[in-house]
Order: structure tokens, then sequence, then C-alpha cells
């Protein structure tokens, strides 16, 4: 505590306390040579303690002097303006603007003049979401990761005409791009950090996964994750956080999907940019809700000031390496969990930032107690009779010619088969979890709206990209009597397991595999697709393993169908693992009994729907086994 009220540094006389950090203490101040304007110094004693440690003192100074010449070459309406800095004997200081209004934590909490309720309005949302977003795509097109992005680090003013204007704040544990190659501290707010800056690793898309946090706050009034600090760091680790529509029913169907992009464990895998994210949200929020009612009218925000608007550009390239595929945590992994939980509050408590109104533990105590309504699992409609029905009547039981040691079963907590999932589950042990052959969030639809794709569609399906590429794909078949299917067929496998995330709306969902050719048909498409099938019905709660051989026949494969254990969500994730003649099917990381058939040794990967039904895939997945 520095105790400095009353006090004069950097010609401000200090006035009281109003906020403190892991780096020093924010005083509200009056500028005397400006007409004693209102403004907030922030202030850094660097060798607090008196012990003269040259090395800290140093690294204090350096990151002070780092954040003061950061926000003195920025200037965007958007991100927090600073006045003055400088030194005062033992005194670091930084004048900045003053925000009466306090921060959106401060707001949250209720302890300003204009409190906000949560749940928030979709409208408020896209429109602050969308501030704060130009304000990291202005400072990531300057080569700047935020590495703390909170609601405690966005300050309000409230304009007359009653909108909020946000203002990022708080740049202490900012890094360039030259420093994204290497590892750093761990730094940043449990609730609110991206998986890879657990291992010390950041980009931009580390700033997007802590905004797509605030924004499933803001709409929800709950974190993805919540709890103590080990159940924090596992959560973010390997969890996959509840659906949005768990917590409000008549929120947008297609919020799911850009949500679980964003929050997804490989940062590869969100979106391009931060300003892509926020634009796939605006349109998401501005949607119909499953209901058929629209949420809340989205109106534009106001014209920002010169360099306010949000950049649509390509996204800067960052060296960032391929994040690894976490696997269920067991019992082993929940200690690794909560180890690494202690070494970040280390690190933290070390290197943390200022923040106006402290928020660092705003979430430490909390317990989930919202859980997944009935409601917001909407009844689908019965799909017509499909291909496999039929050859359900003409099981022709298949004897195994390849004798193989079986692949060991997960051995993590899986997660439930009626269970929301919005992001792929980890796939199951034997799988090579650090390497993917096929990792497309959107298959078939371009993730940066460019002409090409390689995914291929058959000529029984139309498929619709949602916001013009990037926030999935929505197969309907176009044939009462045939499946319609998109597939990746330069990717050839023969052992391997693939996945997907799928959201029916009508119908079966179809994951193919070990797939080859088809017969030819007049427009240039493929129909009749030689190779399995694992077909869900959601409606019926059944699933069934059947293939198709080149001249169109359908059989199901031997003991290839089954009841499943409970009703469906409307997000889940389907799967199968294949290694010779073992086929085992999975839904949302769960093994369901494996079947055997030698029919087909290797082909490509298919998303597949019924006879004139429709399901929207997100999270395409391809992995092949441990050799």
């Amino acid at each position: 505590m520095l105790h400095l009220e009353g006090r004069e540094v950097g010609g401000c006389k200090l006035v009281r306390k109003i906020g403190e950090g892991g780096m020093g203490e924010v005083y509200l101040g009056e500028q005397i040579r400006v007409g004693n304007r209102a403004v907030a110094v922030k202030i850094v004693q660097a060798d607090e303690d008196g012990e003269g440690d040259s090395a800290q003192i140093a690294d204090i100074a350096r990151r002070f002097q780092r954040e003061a010449a950061l926000l003195g070459n920025f200037s965007h309406p958007n991100i927090l303006p600073v006045h003055d800095s400088g030194v005062q004997g033992d005194l670091l200081y930084l004048v900045m603007q003053y925000a009466p209004d306090g921060s959106l934590a401060d707001a949250i909490k209720g302890r300003t003049a204009h409190p906000l309720a949560l749940p928030a309005s979709p409208a408020f949302v896209a429109d602050l979401i969308g501030q704060v977003a130009a304000a990291l795509q202005y400072t990531h097109d300057r080569g700047v990761v935020h590495r703390d992005v909170k609601p405690g680090n966005v300050l309000l003013q409230l304009e007359p005409n009653g909108r909020w204007h946000a203002l990022l704040a708080d740049f202490g544990i900012a890094r360039g791009a030259d420093a994204s190659t290497h590892r750093t501290k761990v730094s940043g707010t449990l609730a609110y950090m991206a998986p890879e800056q657990f291992k010390g690793e950041f980009s931009p898309a580390s700033d997007q996964y802590a905004l797509a946090v605030m924004t499933y706050q803001l709409l929800t009034g709950h974190t993805p994750y919540e709890g103590d600090m080990a159940t924090l760091t596992q959560g973010h680790l390997y969890g996959t956080p509840p659906s949005v529509r768990s917590y409000n029913a008549a929120l947008p169907a297609k919020l799911d999907g850009v949500l679980s992009r964003a929050l997804t464990k490989d940062p590869t895998l969100r979106y391009p940019s931060v300003a892509d994210y926020a634009a796939a949200l605006q349109e998401a929020l501005a949607q119909k809700s499953a209901a058929g009612d629209v949420v809340a009218p989205v109106a534009p925000a106001p014209a920002p000031a010169a360099g306010g608007t949000v950049s649509q550009g390509p996204a800067p390239k960052w060296p960032v390496g391929k994040q690894k595929t976490p696997r269920q945590p067991g019992l082993g992994r929940a200690w690794l969990a909560l180890l690494a939980a202690i070494v970040l509050l280390v690190a933290i408590v070390g290197a943390g930032g200022y923040i106006v109104r402290q928020q660092d533990a705003q979430h430490a105590q909390q317990t989930r107690t919202a859980q997944k309504t009935a409601g917001a699992q909407a009844q689908r409609t019965s799909a017509a009779q499909t291909a496999s029905a039929s050859a359900a009547q003409t099981v022709a039981a298949q004897t195994a010619t390849a004798q193989i040691t079986p692949i060991p079963s997960p051995t993590g907590t899986p997660t439930g088969i009626g269970q929301d999932v919005t992001t792929p589950p980890p796939p199951p042990d034997g799988v090579d979890a650090n390497h993917t052959l096929i990792s497309d969030p959107s298959p078939f639809c371009p993730q940066n709206k460019q002409p090409t794709t390689p995914w291929e569609k058959s000529s029984n399906v139309a498929v619709a990209c949602p916001g013009g590429g990037g926030n999935g794909a929505d197969l309907t078949a176009t044939s009462a009597t045939n499946l319609g299917c998109i597939q990746r067929k330069a990717v050839i496998q023969e052992n391997g397991f693939v996945t997907a995330i799928a959201q029916p709306g009508s119908g079966s969902v179809v994951l193919g595999f070990r797939q080859g050719e088809g017969n030819s048909t007049g427009s240039g498409g493929l129909t009749n697709i030689t190779g399995y099938y694992f077909q869900v019905d959601p409606t019926g709660k059944s699933y069934t393993i059947f293939k198709i051989d080149a001249d169109g026949n359908s059989s199901v494969v031997s003991n290839g169908t089954g009841t499943l254990s409970s009703a469906l969500a409307a997000h889940f994730a389907v799967g199968v693992l294949y290694q010779g003649n073992q086929i085992t099917p999975y839904i949302n990381g769960i093994a369901l009994p494996t079947v055997t058939d030698p029919s087909y040794s290797r082909g490509w990967m298919a998303l597949c729907v019924t006879p004139q039904g429709e399901t929207t895939y997100t999270n395409a997945l391809m992995y092949p086994l441990v050799s």
C-alpha cells in the first residue's frame, strides 16, 4: 500500500485510490497544469519492499515503460488515452483519462451508478463486444497482444444518448509479435485465459478467446467454467462449456457455433481475426431464435472516429505453434491441473496488471448453478425413411478376416451422451492427438471467404455457408432416396479417428469413413459412394452402422445397430475409431459397442444427411492412430 493521497506526482494531486492490481495502484487525481482536470494516475513503486532486488526493480520498470510506450503510440476511440508518463523518485507514473463510470466489472457487480443486470440484451452485447474487438484489432494490426482481456479492463463512459462507450485499458502485460514465438511467464486472469496461455504461449487468438468468454458471460450471467482454481484450469485445458442456450433457450441456435469456434482449444482453429469473430457474433445475434422469433434487433453502432472501424482485412501472420489437442483428464491430470493452477497463481501475483476495479477473484468461489434444461433441447422433426432403414431388413453377418490388437478404451471421464457439446471432445486413447490430417472448423464453407475449398459435394446435397463462410456448413439432402454428402477425397486414411460436431434440423446425422468412389452423375457429382456410414437418429435415440457397395446397395454391418441411453442435445459430437476390421462409434466422446467388418480397408471422410434431411456441421477432424 502506497498511501499517496494528498501528494503531488507527475503534476497531479492525488485525491483518492480507485483501484489496484498486481502492478501498481490507480488514483483519482487532478492534473494541476491543465485546469485541475480529473485524471486517473497509475503509480508503481519500483522498490516497494525496500530490499533493493535490482533484477526485480529492472523488470518492473521495463514492463511499466513498455506499457507507457504502447499506450503513448495508440490512438483509437476504444482505447483508454494516456496524457503523460514519467519517473518521480522511486515512483513510476502514468497519467490517463479518467472514466468516472467505472469498469464493466463494476457495472456487473452493481458498484456504479449504472449497474448492468445479466444476462444482457443481444443488441447491447453485439455493440459492446464490437467496440472491444475494434480496439483489439487495432492493437493486433500493430503487433500487440493484450493478454488480459476481461471486464475489469474495459472501462465505460455513458454517452448522452444512453450508449455505453467502451475503453480498453491495462496493457501492463501486453506483448508484441517479437515475443510470440517464445515462452513467457504465465500471465492473465484465470477465468478468461486461453488454454495456450497456461503454457506461456499467446497470439491474437488468445485475446479472441478471452473476448468470447466475456461474450458468454454477458449473454448468460456465467463464465464458461466456474469453480476453484483447479476446476477453472482443468476446464480451460480440457473442458467443454455448456451451450449458451442451456441458460437461455431463446438465443439463436447459430450463436453456439460462433462461440464454440472462438473458444476452441486450438488457437489455429479460431476465427482468423478478432474482427471476424465480432462480425460473426453480430450476424448470429441478429438471427431468429429456435422458436422463430427475432431475439433483438442488432442496430449498427454509431460510426467511430477515424481509425475506429473494425478491420475486415486479412489477419497478420503470427508465428504460433500448433496447439496439441488435449485428452480428457483423469485423476492424474486433475492433479496436474491443480499444480498448474498453483504455478499460475504465483505467476499472476508476480506479474499481474493493474485494474481500475479489482476483479481477478470474481469467479474463484462461484459454483455452477445453472443446468441444462429440457427446454433448450428442442424436439426435432422425424426424418423420411433412410437408405439404411430399409437395409436393416437384409442384414448379413460378416466374418472378421484380420486379427489385430484391440485399441484401448478411453481412460478419461467422458462427456455425457445427452450433454450439449459445441467443441470436439478429446480423441480416445490409441489416437495420435498431436497430429490432425483434417482440421476444418467449417467444412466445405471457406473460412476466409475464399473461392476454393478442399471439400467436394455429391449431386444430392445443397450446401449453404452461413455468413458467407467460416460459421459451419448447412447440408440439405435434395433427394428423397439418397444420402446427401460432402467429402474430403484428398485425404485417404487406412486406420484413424474421424469426428465432427452436428446440429441436426431434421432427419439423421451421418458420418462417413473409409469412403471410396461412387457412381458419376451428369452434373459431375457423385452418388452411392462406397464405404461405411455411422448414422445417428436423435429423435429415435438410435444409431446404425451400415455400408454401401459400388452398385449402391446398402446393408447394415453385423451388430451395427443400437439404442442410445438418453436423448441428444441440440449439438453433439459424432466420431468413429477404425483399425483393421474393428469399428468403434462414439457420441460425445463415449464409445458405443465395437463391430467388425472387413469390406473396406481405406478411404476418405464424409459428412452426410439422410434423404430430405438437414444438418449443420462444424469442426470436422481426422486423426491418425499412434504408430
